[in-house]
């Protein structure tokens, strides 16, 4: 599918905007990289790097398997959890803890928003357009992302899937947000993300009008 500059996103008869966060706002790949390469570096010193990210995503991979389409399938704290768990760590709880701070305190640090996506909230302000993020993702973490962004008067709006009890492509995602702005008719409103599965056929799948962006290689 085509993917489109926020620049060229078209804001007429548009009341407010959905947007998806992680990979939409900010890039996150390279801010996952840093933080579990820290907290490899800091705590799983002992375990192979090539091991530690084998099992990480074993882990993360269990933790979603079970929960989801809950936003807990997300937590890294519980990924954690069943790494210390697996190998009968006593208080596994508290070093999971300790894991799971040091990943997010790392992961937001030197989170940056992209210039282009500043440049098309600035005007959907200019214009007295809301916002309202839609995340698959667990709300407090969101939160510190959208704190961080410095976008808390940008952003009016915040639906996560721990909220709704559901993931994109679900409709309960899209109309939870549609809720907050006061929109009613689909047509009112339009949806931008970096998912085409989740973010448009989601959106589309409810008649409101969806933009597919890519931050890569930006």
């Amino acid at each position: 599918m085509e993917t489109y500059e926020f620049s060229n996103i078209p804001l007429e008869n548009c009341e407010g905007v959905l947007i998806d966060l992680d990979d939409t706002l900010y890039s996150y790949d390279e801010r996952h990289n840093f933080a579990i390469e820290k907290v490899h570096s800091e705590i799983f010193t002992s375990v192979p790097k090539d091991i530690f990210f084998k099992k990480y995503r074993d882990a993360r991979n269990l933790v979603t398997a079970r929960l989801a389409p809950q936003g807990p399938c997300r937590s890294r704290l519980l990924a954690f959890l069943h790494i210390y768990e697996s190998n009968d760590v006593v208080a596994s709880y508290q070093r999971a803890y300790e894991a799971d701070a040091l990943y997010w305190d790392s992961f937001i640090q030197d989170m940056r928003l992209a210039p282009e996506a500043d440049l098309f909230l600035t005007r959907c302000a200019n214009a007295n357009i809301p916002v309202c993020v839609v995340s698959d993702m667990t709300t407090h973490i969101q939160i510190r992302k959208l704190e961080k962004l410095g976008l808390l008067e940008k952003i009016q709006y915040l639906v996560t899937s721990e909220e709704v009890g559901a993931e994109k492509p679900d409709p309960k995602m899209f109309l939870a947000g549609m809720e907050k702005l006061g929109i009613t008719t689909p047509s009112k409103t339009l949806m931008i993300g970096d998912s085409y599965s989740k973010d448009v056929l989601g959106a589309e799948s409810l008649g409101i009008p969806a933009y597919l962006i890519s931050l890569k290689n930006k």
